[in-house]
C-alpha cells in the first residue's frame, strides 16, 4: 500500500511530465487500436467458413470467368474434388411479392444463381430449409432474413412465391444475413438449374464452351496440394485444347489457376473489394505509432532525470531499496499506461462510427470480438514494462551521493541514445509526409487525365421503365430547348462499363468488355474510326453490329478486323469498323479489349451535353421534362465529370485513411521534440544563466537550443528520402497511369518537417532563453 501510495504522490509531483506522457499515449493508442480493428478485420474475410483451406476459384491467366460446363467436366473427371459449385452474379434485380406487384413496388437488391453443391462447400446456415436441396429445382430461390423481412414483414417467406425482374420463384429456404467479413455477398441465391429453362438462350450458354461467363469454386479432400488438382485438370481433354491458346498468347504466365478462397477479398474483379498492399502498409504504420509512443514516453520520462533521481535517491538514504526504486518507476509506467489504454478505448467507443461513416469502411467495432479487449489491456501492460525498463535503470545509475548533494550527473549522459529515438521519429514522420503528397499528386493526376473523349459539360441521367419506353420522345421534347447541344442513349455511362463477355472465336477465347450504345455515341463523345466505319444514323441495318477498339484487334491478332463476326446474346454480328483506343475504365489499369454494340434497347442512361453558361437552369428543365414522361419517379441529373471522379472514391477514402494516420504521426513526433526540448532545457539551466550574464542575447541563445534539432530533422530527411522514395515508386507501379515521383514532393516534405518542428522546439527555448539569469544560476 506504502509502494501504491508513492507512486501515485509521483505521478502528482511530476503532473507536467504525466500529463504529456498519458496525452501522448492516448494518442498513439487510440491510432494502434483503429488500425488493429480494421486491418484485423480485413485479413478475417472468410475464415469462418469451415472448408475455407480447401475452397479454391478455377481461373485462366486472362481472368476468372470460365464456362459453367467446366464444373460438371472437373467432377466427372478429378475424384480429389468434393463439391463443385457454379457461380453467376445477376447483379441488382427488382424483388417484389404478388401484393407489391399491385402497386407496382418493389424491393432492389443483388441475386445470385448457383448451383445445388454452393451451400454444402460454403458455411452459410439456412434457419429454414435443407442445404442439400434448396437450390435443386428450377424456380427454387434462398433469400435472406433481412429480405425476407422487406417482401413479407414478420410472415414466414418459406414456400411462398416472389418475382424477381417480373419472372416467378418459389422460396425454399431462408438463410442469415451474410457475414460482413464474406466476399460473396448476395441477399438471395437462385438455383443454378433455373438458367436452363430460361427462354433467352441459358440453357445453351451453361452448356457451352464459347461462353466464358461464369466463376467456377471447387472443394478438395483434405490435404491435397493445389499443384496437383490444377495438373489433374489440365490434363483432362476439354480443358487442354482450351488452355493450348491461352499459353500461346500468354506465354509468360500459367494458363490455369486455383485461386485460395482466403485470397479472394483481394482478387481484382467484382468481389475483391481490399487491397494486401495497403493492409501491410497499415500495419506497419501500427509499429511505427507504436514505436513513437514508445520513445515520446522515454523522453518524457527522462525530461525530469535530475529530480526524479534525487527523489528516488532520498528514499534509499531513508531506508528504501535500490531494486524496490527501480520497480516503483515499473509500476509508475504501468499505471500510466493502463490509464491511458482506458482512455483511448472509451474515446474509440465514441467516435469509431463517424471514423467508419466518413472513410466508408468497416471493421473499428468491438461487436463479436471482445478478446481485443484483453488484448489490448495485455499491450499496455507489456507497453509500460518495455517503456520503463530504460528509464527505471537511468534514473538510479547515478551514485547517490553525488545526487544528493546536486551535483549534475545527467548532462551527457544516454544523450546518443535519446539523440537517435528522436531520429528516428522524424524519419517516420518525414516518409509519411512524402507519402501523403505523392498519393494526393497520383489521385490529382487520375482526375485530370485526358481520357480521350470530349467529357465537358455533360450530364448523366438514369432513365426509369415509362423514360424508356418513350425514349425517342423524351430526347426529342429536351433537344427544344437552346442550352442542349446534343444527346446519347447508353447502357453505362464512361468509367463504368459493367459488361464482359467470354466467347470462343475462330478457336481461341476471347474477353471483352461490352459497350451497348445508340447511334448517337461516337459522334457525342468524338470517338475517331481508326479502320473501317462508323455506324450509320440513318439506317436499321447496323443493329447487333460491332465496333471494336484498336486493344481488341491487338490482343486477339486479328490482321482484319473487319472480316470477323461476334457473338451476342441470340445473333451473330458483323464487326464493321476499329475505334481509336480511349481509357473507357479506371485509369489503375491498362486499356483493355472493348466492342460498341449497336442496339435499339438498352436506353438505360441519357447524356446530355449542354451549354456551360446556365446549368441550374438547364437541370430543372431536364427535371420538369422528365415528369410529363414519368411523373411517379424523381430523375437524379449528375455531371459526367463527378462521375469519372467517384471512380477513384475508394482511393480517396483510403488516401485520406492513410493522411488521417500521418497526422497523427506527426503530432507524436513534435511531442517526443517537445519532450527532448524539456530534457534539454534542465540540462542546460545553468549554462543558459552564465551565457546570459555574460551579455548574451535571447536570440542568440534560442539558435544555441534549436541548433541540435535541425541537426537530427536534416539526418531524418537524408534517411527518409530514399527510403520513402523506393517505397512509393513500388507503389505506383501498381497502377498503368501514374504521376512522377517529383523532386518538389521531397522538398515540400522537408520545409514542412522543418517548419512545424521549429515552432514546436521554439516555444521552449524562448521560455528557457528569458528565464531570469539569478534563477538560472541558482539551479544547481
Amino acid at each position: 500500500m506504502h509502494l501504491i501510495k508513492q507512486i501515485f504522490r509521483s505521478i502528482l509531483k511530476f503532473r507536467m511530465a504525466s500529463l504529456f506522457s498519458i496525452f501522448s499515449l492516448v494518442t498513439a493508442f487510440l491510432c494502434i487500436i483503429i488500425i488493429t480493428l480494421y486491418v484485423s478485420f480485413e485479413k478475417s474475410f472468410d475464415q469462418f467458413h469451415t472448408n475455407n483451406s480447401s475452397i479454391y476459384r478455377v481461373e485462366t491467366s486472362y481472368s476468372a470467368w470460365i464456362p459453367a460446363i467446366a464444373a460438371d467436366v472437373i467432377k466427372e473427371n478429378i475424384p480429389e474434388v468434393v463439391n463443385v459449385t457454379s457461380i453467376w452474379n445477376r447483379g441488382k434485380s427488382k424483388f417484389a411479392t404478388e401484393k407489391m406487384n399491385l402497386s407496382d413496388q418493389f424491393v432492389s437488391t443483388d441475386a445470385l444463381y448457383a448451383s445445388d453443391e454452393f451451400l454444402r462447400m460454403f458455411s452459410f446456415p439456412l434457419i429454414i430449409g435443407d442445404k442439400n436441396t434448396v437450390l435443386i429445382e428450377p424456380g427454387n430461390v434462398v433469400i435472406t432474413e433481412s429480405l425476407s423481412k422487406k417482401l413479407f414483414g414478420k410472415e414466414n417467406a418459406y414456400g411462398k412465391t416472389i418475382t424477381i425482374n417480373k419472372a416467378e420463384f418459389m422460396v425454399s429456404g431462408i438463410m442469415h444475413d451474410l457475414p460482413n467479413n464474406s466476399t460473396i455477398q448476395s441477399d438471395c441465391l437462385i438455383s443454378f438449374s433455373t438458367l436452363t429453362r430460361d427462354a433467352r438462350g441459358k440453357i445453351k450458354a451453361t452448356k457451352s464452351w464459347s461462353e466464358w461467363s461464369y466463376n467456377v469454386f471447387i472443394q478438395a479432400r483434405k490435404g491435397i496440394k493445389p499443384k496437383k488438382l490444377v495438373q489433374k485438370i489440365s490434363q483432362i481433354d476439354q480443358f487442354d485444347k482450351k488452355l493450348e491458346g491461352i499459353k500461346e498468347r500468354n506465354p509468360n504466365k500459367e494458363p490455369l489457376s486455383l485461386r485460395p478462397l482466403k485470397e479472394l477479398h483481394y482478387a481484382s474483379s467484382y468481389w475483391g473489394k481490399s487491397n494486401k498492399l495497403i493492409l501491410n502498409i497499415l500495419s506497419i504504420l501500427g509499429f511505427m505509432i507504436m514505436c513513437m509512443g514508445f520513445v515520446n514516453f522515454i523522453n518524457f520520462s527522462t525530461s525530469q532525470a535530475s529530480n526524479r533521481a534525487k527523489a528516488l535517491s532520498i528514499q534509499q538514504v531513508l531506508g528504501g531499496k535500490k531494486q524496490m526504486a527501480r520497480i516503483q518507476v515499473i509500476l509508475e509506467s504501468i499505471i500510466l499506461s493502463l490509464i491511458s489504454i482506458i482512455v483511448a478505448i472509451a474515446i474509440h467507443f465514441l467516435i469509431y462510427p463517424t471514423i467508419e461513416s466518413f472513410f466508408e469502411i468497416k471493421g473499428l467495432s468491438f461487436e463479436s470480438r471482445p478478446i481485443y479487449l484483453i488484448w489490448f489491456f495485455i499491450l499496455s501492460i507489456s507497453f509500460g514494462v518495455l517503456a520503463s525498463l530504460y528509464p527505471s535503470n537511468y534514473f538510479n545509475s547515478a551514485p547517490i551521493s553525488e545526487v544528493i548533494k546536486g551535483k549534475i550527473f545527467f548532462v551527457k549522459k544516454g544523450k546518443a541514445f535519446r539523440n537517435a529515438l528522436i531520429i528516428i521519429q522524424f524519419v517516420f514522420a518525414i516518409g509519411l509526409i512524402i507519402s501523403t503528397l505523392i498519393i494526393e499528386k497520383q489521385l490529382h493526376f487520375w482526375k485530370n487525365f485526358d481520357i480521350g473523349i470530349d467529357k465537358e459539360h455533360v450530364v448523366c441521367i438514369r432513365t426509369t421503365k415509362d423514360l424508356r419506353e418513350h425514349h425517342q420522345a423524351f430526347a426529342d421534347e429536351l433537344m427544344k430547348s437552346r442550352e442542349i447541344l446534343d444527346y446519347t442513349y447508353s447502357n453505362f455511362i464512361p468509367g463504368q462499363v459493367g459488361m464482359g463477355w467470354g466467347r470462343e472465336i475462330d478457336g481461341q477465347y476471347v474477353n471483352i468488355k461490352c459497350w451497348p450504345i445508340d447511334h448517337h455515341f461516337l459522334d457525342f463523345f468524338k470517338i475517331k474510326i481508326a479502320e473501317g466505319r462508323s455506324f450509320n444514323p440513318n439506317s436499321q441495318a447496323d443493329i447487333n453490329t460491332f465496333i471494336i477498339n484498336r486493344k481488341a484487334a491487338e490482343e486477339f491478332g486479328w490482321e482484319n478486323p473487319l472480316e470477323h463476326q461476334m457473338g451476342g446474346f441470340d445473333f451473330l454480328g458483323d464487326i464493321i469498323g476499329v475505334a481509336e483506343n480511349f481509357n473507357f475504365s479506371r485509369l489503375q489499369d491498362e486499356i483493355m479489349p472493348m466492342q460498341f454494340w449497336l442496339t435499339n434497347k438498352r436506353k438505360y442512361v441519357l447524356m446530355l451535353r449542354v451549354q456551360p453558361q446556365k446549368y441550374q437552369q438547364t437541370v430543372t428543365y431536364i427535371k420538369n421534362i422528365a415528369q410529363k414522361f414519368d411523373s411517379t419517379n424523381q430523375i437524379d441529373v449528375k455531371f459526367l465529370d463527378d462521375q469519372l471522379n467517384a471512380l477513384y472514391t475508394k482511393e480517396e477514402k483510403i488516401a485520406r485513411f492513410i493522411e488521417f494516420i500521418t497526422l497523427w504521426c506527426v503530432i507524436l513526433a513534435m511531442f517526443g521534440i517537445l519532450g527532448l526540448s524539456f530534457f534539454i532545457g534542465y540540462d542546460k539551466t545553468k549554462e543558459i544563466g552564465i551565457r546570459k550574464v555574460n551579455g548574451a542575447k535571447t536570440h542568440e541563445i534560442i539558435k544555441m537550443l534549436n541548433i541540435d534539432f535541425l541537426k537530427w530533422i536534416a539526418i531524418a530527411y537524408l534517411i527518409a528520402c530514399p527510403l520513402a522514395y523506393l517505397a512509393m515508386n513500388k507503389w505506383l507501379e501498381n497502377f498503368a497511369y501514374r504521376t512522377e515521383l517529383s523532386w518538389w514532393v521531397f522538398a515540400l516534405a522537408g520545409i514542412i518537417t522543418m517548419g512545424i518542428a521549429l515552432l514546436t522546439v521554439s516555444f521552449q527555448s524562448w521560455r528557457a532563453a528569458t528565464r531570469n539569469p539569478v534563477e538560472s544560476l541558482r539551479y544547481e
